[in-house]
């Protein structure tokens, strides 16, 4: 497999966990939004995991941007 093809399978590797931290933020953010008054523990880590989540969103999106700008290298 050339060098280019493998980098193409990384982003579209990466592209797919982007789906799923999508995905997974779409659905606490509902439940967050759902129990809003309901301040406790459990609440406090949905939160905690959100921010999280839309972090590991940022950094997936640079590494996805390093490796297109990798490619137009080659």
């Amino acid at each position: 497999m050339s060098k280019i093809d493998k980098i193409k399978e990384k982003i579209n590797y990466l592209k797919f966990w982007i789906g799923i931290c999508v995905a997974s933020i779409i659905s606490l953010g509902t439940w967050l939004s759902l129990n809003f008054g309901k301040f406790n523990n459990l609440y406090l880590i949905g939160v905690v995991l959100f921010f999280l989540l839309l972090c590991l969103i940022i950094f997936l999106d640079k590494k996805i941007r390093n490796l297109i700008n990798e490619l137009e290298e080659l």
